[in-house]
């Protein structure tokens, strides 16, 4: 609809001349509806397009904060690079000394933990397009058509493309241009629909027609255009043109016309000509018009709420009083409804909605009206309820009690006193706590684990995904996509598997893809902005709820909540008191809880906390809004969290390493937090953090994680920091680096660590970095040199008594002996070291030197002692989740598979090896992976595929500069022979050499072809 601005240019009125600026000499002005610009007293600003994009943002919330982590996600999105932040300052120094070199002052300015641009100071032309849809808007409800088409023209003339269509914005700031211009098109259909109204069809159709063709889904316009026929006199283009929208529709989305198609369709059939009547354009109704409440009638399905039924049914059987609580959004109305619908034993169901009340005489009087009590002048209105019900069975809904919980209880105790057939249903997002009451706790609807899909059958008896289908016209769940199945799953998650907000997701399928709508739902309250048309205040958009649940708080519940939001999954008891000290945390906990805000798990570790993802957003930019109380909060919650990673460091290697992972795991987004915050705020303290997570980092597989935390935080570390964090730092850095096969990198850390200790003194530490060294040199080949640091640093271990030490130097020098072909000195020293591991009880440890054990088995032919090693080691590695171990005893129990001819066997496990390895990013273990594989597709008849798995082995040894381990020699030699033999000289040099262009997918696809699916190995 790029051209179509101009078309409405004759209808604008008050367009200013200097670019929006008005009329305050020397203002600015910056548009955003189309390119982007910015003007200063009639000249334009002009700026490099990353500034450009940053201003744009700064604009689209002119006046509000912008936090920094916001301008990274607009900028950026998910490809941000680490040095986002310290690259946006830059950005944000250089634009505001770009702006000033313009005049007029300081236009951007600092606001803890982001930036404010001064809306005193800058016309935005978006600003002036929603003031005048909104009045456009108004003017129509209110029957002033003439006025609306100025309005809606006016606010459309100021569009000059597509919003920020010149600006490389992501993320928040994508989807704001997306709103803006679901906002032009609804203010297109304002406008047409406007002029319909005042008798100016002659040219309307035809315009209409343009808007169609560009947006053939939108039921709205359709209308219109039929609309418009049908007044120029074209009765039979208007129902071709149903015809045409409902086979659109069905086709496309496979849904029939919407209630306002049919009515239009049948105004035509019908003969009508008035385009009020057809569109059924009438002024508001006067506040107060409105008759008494009933129960209203329901114009969707309630989906997965059986169960809910079915209870409520049961406890109305039971008790007289029966509340639903739960958070806004969570459907507590629609269940109740549907609930009193299915009631039995009642002569009336009255339905008085509370949420527009105010005070106890407001309650009576909703009551009185929904009951049909006609309150005489002068008498108290609910003597007259009561005497009005006295006796009858009815059933009175009382809903959103919340904001008047007491005065509610009041009410409902003297009317269940009075009225002994009366029975009330309450919603509110806490009980009225009277006696006899009876609540059920209404919770989102059952939502899948984004994590454990991967297509669409894992979808399957989960109702948020049913709504969510149902909703967005999604017409067969199984028949979406592996990517449309994820995403599905992820925008259910991010909802927290409530209706309101899965209902407004879904209202952007119009819009967005599901994988787009997954993505931008990081900003929960950009995406699900806009409820159903006639929806209550509170319903209205996912933020008024959660506003509507804030406000109803304590100030100290309210500071608590806000704190509580900077913890980022479940929390327990004792770090809820870390970042809220100020009152009794369980006191706190508790009535949060009640109010449907917080949830209490109960887990087999003791009972956590958690808030809603939702409730989460709205509460972090309350606080973040008080800068001194965010910052406070933030070095509270990374205090707290480096305690804890300082005091699980060690027993990452000791019993209970499982169990104790599993819990670390729990934490990692608030880690990730606290990490983010430290190397800002506090450098040292991150480098201490980083390095204790070091270990976490490594049995999880997280590699490159814990080396970009470790590598940020040395960049950012001071002069004056502590040299032994700083060595500590660099081991743990040097340790993930040769992980990752950067020995080069891995090799200066180590070195730079060992240098660090020996000026602190630190013997133990000298000995680590001997020992890092030495697993360098292993890896390169370099076994003498690996073997000799290994045993200096036994020595040191010895001296001074570290048993763990002196067991975990053991097993690395036996690791080295097997793999330099010292295979008794490999069983001598991997068995020392299992003996002291037993009684310390480090399962991941003697794990290694099972496997050990294992491989100098393997290698001198005892292949039943070495599958008993490796089965063990595979299954202690498996319960820890710990993925190179795994990964490790695939490799080497597929050795023992080839060896007694069970080849097809051999070939899964050397798959679900290299998959973990690749995962890993440990590309010296691929390389010897590659080539067990390239012998194994050899033995079954592919001597071309084998010549390329060898040349892909090539390559990446090449790459690493690193050899074939010593063990390993015969077996390689032994393949290039027979795959030459069977393919030739010419034919192997050429498979060779397409060895380095073979990619992990196409490996495992071509392994598992003759083989049906491949395991999946460890999850």
């Amino acid at each position: 609809m790029g051209g179509s601005a101009t078309l409405w240019a004759e209808h604008a009125v008050g367009r200013e001349e200097d670019h929006g600026a008005g009329d305050r000499p020397g203002a600015w002005a910056i548009n955003v509806l189309g390119p982007m610009e910015a003007w200063r007293a009639g000249r334009a600003v002009v700026l490099p397009p990353r500034r450009r994009g940053l201003l744009a943002l700064l604009a689209l919330r002119a006046g509000g904060l912008v936090t920094a982590g916001q301008l990274v996600d607009g900028l950026w999105g998910e490809d941000a690079p680490p040095t986002a932040v310290r690259t946006l300052h830059a950005h944000i120094a250089k634009l505001g000394a770009a702006l000033a070199e313009s005049g007029g002052g300081r236009l951007i300015r600092r606001r803890d933990p982001g930036y404010v641009l001064d809306a005193g100071a800058v016309a935005v032309d978006r600003d002036r397009f929603e003031d005048l849809a909104r009045s456009g808007l108004r003017h129509c409800a209110e029957g002033r058509y003439a006025e609306a088409v100025r309005s809606f023209g006016g606010g459309l003339a100021l569009w000059r493309g597509r919003a920020l269509s010149d600006c490389p914005v992501r993320d928040w700031a994508a989807l704001e241009a997306d709103y803006l211009e679901e906002l032009r098109l609804q203010a297109y259909e304002g406008l047409f629909a406007a002029r319909l109204a005042t008798g100016a069809h002659d040219t309307v159709a035809g315009e209409i027609e343009r808007l169609v063709a560009e947006h053939p889904l939108r039921e709205r316009l359709w209308e219109l255009l039929i609309v418009a026929l049908q007044v120029s006199g074209r009765s039979g283009d208007a129902l071709g043109r149903y015809r045409q929208a409902r086979r659109t529709l069905v086709d496309e989305l496979g849904v029939e016309p919407g209630e306002g198609l049919r009515h239009v369709e049948a105004g035509v059939l019908q003969g009508i000509a008035e385009p009020r009547r057809l569109l059924r354009l009438v002024p508001a109704a006067a506040p107060g018009a409105a008759g008494p409440l009933t129960l209203p009638q329901e114009i969707s399905t309630l989906v997965g709420r059986e169960a809910d039924i079915e209870r409520t049914r049961h406890l109305l059987d039971a008790s007289r009083l029966v509340t639903l609580t739960g958070p806004g959004g969570c459907g507590k109305t629609r269940l109740a409804i549907a609930a009193a619908r299915a009631a039995a034993g009642f002569a009336e169901v009255a339905f008085a909605d509370l949420a527009a009340v105010h005070d106890e005489d407001g309650i009576a009087d909703t009551i009185a009206a929904a009951t049909l009590t006609h309150a005489r002048p002068g008498a108290r209105v609910l003597d007259q309820v009561a005497g009005r019900i006295s006796c009858d069975r009815l059933l009175i809904v009382m809903d959103n009690c919340e904001h008047l919980a007491g005065a509610c209880a009041r009410i409902a105790r003297e009317l269940l006193t009075r009225c002994p057939q009366l029975k009330i249903l309450a919603t509110s997002q806490e009980a009225l706590r009277l006696p006899g009451e009876a609540v059920h706790a209404v919770s989102g609807l059952g939502v899948p684990v984004p994590e454990r899909v991967r297509t669409a059958a894992d979808l399957a008896g989960h109702d948020a995904v049913v709504l969510l289908a149902e909703r967005a016209g999604i017409g067969e769940i199984g028949a979406l996509s592996p990517e449309d199945a994820r995403a599905a799953a992820a925008i259910c998650a991010r909802c927290d598997g409530l209706p309101l907000a899965i209902e407004l997701a879904a209202a952007r399928a119009r819009l967005l893809t599901l994988p787009e709508i997954a993505r931008r739902l990081r900003d929960p309250y950009t995406i699900l902005a806009d409820g159903p048309g006639g929806s209550r205040p509170q319903h209205r958009a996912l933020r008024a709820t959660v506003e509507w649940s804030f406000h109803l708080l304590t100030a100290e519940e309210r500071s608590a909540l806000t704190r509580f939001s900077i913890l980022g999954g479940a929390f327990t008891l004792e770090t809820a008191a870390a970042v809220h000290p100020d009152a009794p945390i369980l006191g706190t906990l508790s009535r949060l809880v009640d109010k449907s805000l917080l949830k209490a798990l109960r887990t087999p570790s003791g009972t956590r906390y958690q808030l809603l993802e939702t409730i989460r957003g709205y509460a972090l930019e309350q606080l973040a809004a008080r800068p001194a109380e965010h910052a406070w909060a933030r070095r509270a919650h990374a205090a707290h969290y480096l305690r804890c990673a300082e005091e699980v460091e060690s027993g990452l290697q000791g019993p209970g390493l499982g169990a104790l992972m599993a819990e670390v795991a729990e934490h990692h987004e608030d880690l990730r937090a606290a990490m983010t915050w430290l190397i800002g705020d506090d450098p040292e303290s991150a480098l201490r953090l980083a390095a204790a997570l070091w270990r976490y980092h490594y049995l999880r597989g997280r590699y490159g994680e814990g080396r970009d935390w470790l590598r940020a935080a040395l960049a950012a570390a001071p002069p004056g920091t502590s040299p032994r964090v700083l060595a500590g730092a660099h081991w743990s850095a040097a340790r993930l680096a040769s992980l990752e096969c950067d020995y080069r990198e891995a090799e200066a850390l180590a070195r730079a660590a060992m240098e660090l200790y020996e000026g602190e003194g630190d013997g133990p530490g000298v000995a680590r970095s001997q020992a890092l060294l030495g697993a360098i040199c292993r890896e390169l080949g370099d076994y003498r040199q690996a073997i000799g640091l290994s045993r200096r640093s036994l020595a040191a271990a010895e001296r001074r008594g570290d048993t763990w030490a002196v067991g975990h130097t053991l097993q690395m020098l036996g690791f080295a002996c097997w793999l330099s072909g010292d295979f008794a000195g490999a069983a001598r020293f991997s068995g020392r070291a299992a003996e002291l591991f037993g009684p310390i009880g480090d399962r991941e440890r003697l794990a290694w030197c099972r496997l050990d054990l294992g491989a100098a088995a393997l290698y001198t032919g005892r292949t039943e002692t070495a599958s008993r090693h490796l089965t063990q080691a595979l299954q202690a590695f498996l319960e820890v989740r710990f993925k190179e171990g795994v990964a490790w005893a695939e490799n080497l129990l597929a050795l023992v598979d080839l060896g007694h001819g069970r080849r097809r066997e051999a070939l899964r496990r050397l798959a679900t090896s290299l998959r973990l390895h690749h995962e890993l990013g440990d590309r010296w273990r691929q390389a010897g992976v590659l080539d067990a594989l390239a012998r194994t597709v050899a033995l079954l008849g592919d001597g071309g595929f084998a010549a390329e798995l060898l040349g892909a082995a090539g390559h990446i040894r090449a790459a690493i500069a690193t050899p074939v381990p010593s063990c390993e020699r015969p077996a390689h030699a032994e393949t290039e022979k027979l795959v030459r033999a069977m393919v030739g000289s010419a034919a192997y040099e050429e498979a060779y050499a397409l060895g380095p262009h073979l990619d992990i997918e196409d490996v495992r696809r071509r392994i598992a072809a003759p083989l049906g699916p491949v395991p999946s190995g460890a999850r």
